[in-house]
């Protein structure tokens, strides 16, 4: 037996190493035969996202092993979520061919290129992506739901312990096939047998909650919006047995139909109020949200005197209680219950049920996370405000007042009217009757809410001090201690059993909060707290949440009510003096580059890093701080604290090499030292010659970059810097900068293996997934950076700058490498080929920025008007043939076209052309055989630079032009498409011509795998294209009727049958190229 398994494995791994090929045909015959069913939609959803229950955690187009072992790959729309992978015939159907359950799967796994498989209990399923970045993708996305939903516990419908309402055989009549059927949880389940059915794999899902049941004698229909199911039975009990059930699902769910489309008219209430997941069928009456069924059992552990849990489909809904729910909505709840939730401790759709419940506990019971009212600790205010807020409309008010301490019961100081409830039923406020009547069976959450300020636990404490602590506390300097925060006071213990305090601190003292770098000391998360008295206290812990959670209860009991109610958890906080404060004081509060500044009674939301002036008082040692919209002066302080928020601002508004995002800003958010750079270049330097190509003196540019560095708001670009010096000055910025525009080399390769696709569009759609997944700073630097290159190679008959010399120059500056990697000059001239596209940006945008750039040009030119034009270049030119010695010296000016080139020529030898006669100037490439006529408008000098030693200019007879005339002069539509031979030289390898499917439409040039013309190989638009007559000299092809298309630096060549097919080719190209302007008039 032993000895089987071992040949078993040994032949496993043969069959592994065989050949594409061999292993897809193999693979074709170790798998199960296929027979999906197909269920197309005879309408569609005009709005498909409202379908799905739950959250789609991946979705894209795959293919997929055929049927019946066929040899072709099937592209299908394939889906993932937490509980099943789907594909379905395209994306926009609603019924899957075929659904998998994630519990049913055992493994997925890498094979081959761009190939995966999905293994489960009866089969596999082999799915091929278009790269092996997707391919990785998908893997990396079904693994983690797989990983997610064992350590859930999770259990399919397709369980062998699930409660169903009805299984069984059916026949459906359309498509004619025999069906194994399950109806649970208002659902009705379809498969090919019982053995899929156990094995997880089903056909597809039919959601009744929208679907009606129509009966006859042996048949029945579920009617949906979207298609119609008829079944066939046996005999009229089975027909009845399947009804009732059917009955009891689609007549249950009306009121739920009801109930839902009303709540969920609001769109925020379509979403988990906790977790945003989406399926919101429960609702807590009386904290007024809407859950998903697994944070609703969350909520019922809580107890119903905290979370009164009800379905959508309870009997209890009334119209005031929908009427509280559309008024309020989810979004609205939540600015009330979660308007301090850190990133790192909210909820996802796949968290556990232990998460959900430490959250919602967090959120509800202690009000963790809650807005604090400004009227918290003042009861008699708290129940005047509620007796107001029930006589109005204000339903979000009365509900931040209950739950942040008002009485629901207490007197209106009115006796006829002597609650709360009693004023709303006098004013006609159903909505607020219904409010307060499930907030009086709610009693146990105010009383908890109230205590959110408390906190205890063992932290471990350094001596205080009265000055700032500069050096690094090891883990002997500290001491454990008991702390505890309660009633406005902080103070701590030698254990939780003394009672006798060995120090306190009131919070009304406590004038700075300050949070440490993690390993600042030898405690890996430490804060300091100080006090009006001039001391310093430093606390450690090595658990984070430990140290978040007694931050965030500080913050709570420290700042005042109109400042954390939008403050969370942050770096550092407290008063400072300033003038604009109210009573000369206000409240900063600094987290990351964000400061919150509390003047008055209006919180000032400031991004340190797009100041406009931050500068100290040497004098009096205070700091100015000005943005777009205001300025606050702070005093300066000799207690401990001030010297601390002096460096904190300094660091949070950014300088030195670090990371694009710490660096200083501009309003649109690009760095400031990149935006000044570009600035004095669009002015001075966009029509210089070989403008960053050449450097600037060194020490002019070392002068610019420290600068910059030490800080770059201050700085002014003046005339003393060439403008090469500043080109220089940027190039090295970017290549200093932490981390790069690109955000690491970690990232590098997945930028530089976009270069491998070849296909036009899914380049620009890779482009733009790795641009969404940068930094916001560097995803705008890249933009502005790219536009300003785009307005650069514009102008490249001027300054000699194209895309290509861009892209060796800024590509290994962008990606800080040693330029040995061809692909990142490659990556940098794609992105400025295709900026509209990868950025979407407008024709009129564009034209927009190119507007604004003439007009600085314009005036640049007005100021340099008397400076004299440079001299014409001296080019030598042939006339019809090319002799030795026999070159015509021709002084070219950069305005020179080819059509004055060509007459000046003629006028030169004397040639008076007769009328219809078209002369030409060619490009003729001696080595390859190649020649191409310059368009009559081209400029010369370009082509003229451009020429390698083996090629040179020639005036002659225009070739083809009376053929071009002839064939274009009867076409209404100018396009062609055909079969031509096609050979792609990559190196020396390949010479052959194979026969392709070719297209020239919309100014547009195809290229397809096959003679079919089925799938694009590659397309490129025709002003991206150079077209030359002839082939290269070591190509054999079978006619001489030869054309090459050059694209950057790809060559193809094109074998045409016959001449007049080569005419037919050339005039759709060119014409199309020139928008039909092919001769002077």
């Amino acid at each position: 037996m032993a000895k089987k398994e071992e040949v078993g494995r040994a032949n496993l791994k043969t069959f592994r190493s065989f050949s594409v090929e061999e292993e897809q045909s193999q693979h074709f015959l170790m798998r199960e035969r296929e027979e999906s069913i197909d269920l197309p939609c005879l309408k569609f959803p005009d709005h498909p996202e409202e379908l799905i229950t739950r959250p789609v955690i991946k979705s894209g187009w795959l293919d997929k092993t055929p049927p019946k072992g066929g040899r072709r790959f099937q592209r299908r729309w394939v889906q993932l979520d937490s509980e099943y992978l789907r594909y379905f015939q395209n994306n926009k159907e609603v019924y899957s061919k075929r659904m998998v359950s994630v519990w049913c799967i055992n493994t997925v796994q890498s094979v081959g290129d761009q190939r995966f498989e999905l293994i489960t209990q009866s089969r596999t399923f082999l799915f091929r992506a278009e790269t092996n970045e997707q391919r990785a993708d998908w893997v990396v996305c079904v693994q983690k739901v797989l990983d997610s939903w064992q350590q859930n516990g999770g259990r399919s419908v397709f369980s062998k312990r699930s409660v169903v309402s009805n299984e069984g055989f059916l026949d459906m009549m359309s498509p004619r096939t025999k069906v194994y059927t399950v109806i649970k949880d208002r659902r009705v389940y379809l498969f090919k047998n019982r053995q899929e059915y156990m094995s997880g794999v089903g056909i597809t899902d039919i959601d009744l909650r929208k679907a009606s049941l129509k009966e006859s004698s042996r048949s029945f229909s579920i009617v949906t919006p979207y298609r119609t199911f008829s079944f066939l039975v046996e005999c009229e009990a089975e027909r009845r047995r399947w009804c009732v059930c059917l009955s009891q699902c689609v007549s249950c769910t009306v009121p739920t139909v009801r109930v839902c489309d009303r709540v969920w008219s609001v769109e925020s209430n379509r979403v988990c109020a906790d977790c945003g997941g989406e399926g919101t069928e429960w609702a807590s009456i009386n904290l007024c949200v809407l859950l998903c069924e697994q944070c609703a059992d969350a909520h019922r552990c809580l107890g119903a005197s905290v979370s009164k849990v009800v379905s959508l489909n309870g009997q209890l809904w009334t119209d005031e209680l929908l009427k509280v729910f559309l008024l309020l909505g989810n979004s609205k709840v939540n600015e009330f219950w979660a308007a301090n939730v850190p990133d790192t401790e909210g909820l996802s759709v796949n968290s556990c049920s232990n998460k959900r419940l430490k959250f919602i506990t967090s959120k509800y019971l202690h009000g963790t996370f809650r807005k604090q009212h400004h009227l918290t600790g003042q009861q008699e205010a708290l129940n005047n405000a509620l007796c107001a807020a029930v006589q109005s409309d204000d339903l979000m008010e009365s509900l931040s007042l209950l739950f942040s301490g008002a009485d629901v019961n207490c007197s209106s100081g009115i006796p006829q009217f002597p609650s709360p409830l009693a004023l709303a039923k006098h004013s006609g406020q159903t909505e607020q009757v219904e409010l307060l009547q499930h907030h009086l069976r709610s009693d146990a959450v105010g009383s908890e809410v109230t205590s959110a300020h408390s906190q205890s636990g063992y932290l471990f404490k350094v001596a205080s001090s009265n000055r700032p602590i500069t050096e690094h506390k090891a883990r002997a300097d500290f001491s454990q201690r008991w702390c505890s925060l309660s009633a406005g006071v902080f103070s701590y213990y030698k254990t939780d059993q003394m009672t006798s305090r060995c120090g306190s601190m009131r919070t009304s003292g406590i004038v700075c909060l300050s949070v440490n770098s993690p390993g600042s000391h030898g405690y890996e998360h430490t804060f300091e707290l100080y006090t009006d008295g001039g001391r310093v206290y430093l606390f450690g812990s090595d658990d984070i949440s430990t140290i978040k959670e007694w931050t965030r209860a500080i913050t709570m009991a420290v700042l005042p009510a109109t400042l954390s109610s939008v403050c969370g958890l942050c770096d550092r906080l407290g008063p400072l003096h300033c003038a604009e404060g109210s009573s000369g004081i206000g409240w900063f509060c600094l987290s990351g580059s964000k400061l919150q500044v509390l003047l008055q009674d209006s919180v000032q939301n400031i991004d340190l890093r797009k100041l406009h002036t931050l500068s100290v008082c040497d004098g009096v040692g205070g700091v100015i701080l000005g943005w777009r919209g205001g300025c606050v002066h702070v005093c300066s302080d000799h207690r401990p604290h001030f010297p601390g928020w002096l460096n904190s601002l300094r660091q949070a508004a950014g300088s030195g090499t670090e990371t694009l995002s710490q660096q200083q800003l501009t309003e649109s958010g690009t760095p400031i030292s990149i935006q000044r750079c570009i600035d004095h270049i669009t002015r001075h330097g966009l029509m210089s010659v070989a403008i960053y190509r050449k450097s600037g003196a060194n020490s002019r540019v070392s002068v610019l970059m420290d600068s910059f560095l030490r800080d770059a708001r201050s700085v002014c670009v003046s005339e003393e810097f060439e403008v090469d010096d500043v080109a220089n000055t940027l190039k090295r910025f970017l290549r200093a900068v932490r981390r790069g525009v690109f955000n690491g080399a970690e990232n590098t390769h997945r930028w530089l293996s976009v270069t491998d696709l070849t296909d036009r569009r899914a380049k620009i759609s890779q482009y733009q997934t790795l641009l969404s997944s940068l930094p916001d700073v560097n995803r705008e630097t890249l933009k502005v950076l790219l536009n300003h290159l785009y307005c650069v190679q514009n102008l490249r008959e001027v300054n000699q700058m194209t895309t290509r010399n861009l892209g060796i120059v800024f590509g290994p500056t962008l990606f800080q490498t040693d330029g040995s990697d061809a692909r990142t000059s490659t990556v940098v001239e794609e992105m400025i080929q295709n900026y509209c596209a990868i950025f979407n940006v407008s024709e009129a945008e564009l034209q927009k920025q190119l507007d604004a750039t003439s007009l600085i040009l314009n005036k640049l030119s007005e100021q340099q008007a008397s400076v004299k034009h440079p001299s014409h270049t001296i080019c030598a030119v042939y006339l019809e043939k090319k002799d030795e010695g026999a070159e015509l010296l021709v002084q070219v000016g950069v305005s020179v076209t080819a059509a004055e080139l060509v007459l000046e020529v003629l006028q030169m030898r004397g040639i008076e052309p007769p009328a219809g006669e078209t002369w030409s100037c060619c490009e003729i490439q001696e080595k390859e055989d190649l020649e191409r006529e310059l368009h009559y408008q081209e400029k010369v000098l370009p082509v003229y630079f451009s020429l390698s030693p083996e090629s040179h200019l020639l005036v002659r007879k225009s070739t083809y032009s009376v053929d071009f005339k002839q064939y274009l002069s009867d076409k209404m539509e100018v396009c062609k498409a055909g079969i031509l031979q096609v050979c792609e030289l990559k190196g020396n390898k390949n010479r052959n011509f194979n026969s392709r499917h070719c297209e020239l439409n919309n100014a547009t040039f195809r290229l397809y795998r096959d003679i079919q013309g089925s799938q694009v190989e590659k397309e490129w638009t025709v002003q991206e294209l150079k077209l030359f007559h002839g082939y290269r000299r070591k190509l054999r092809p079978s006619t001489p009727w030869g054309l090459t298309l050059f694209s950057d630096r790809q060559q193809w060549y094109i074998c045409c049958e016959n001449e007049d097919e080569l005419i037919a080719w050339m005039a759709t190209f060119l014409s199309l190229k020139h928008g039909g302007n092919l001769w002077m008039e």
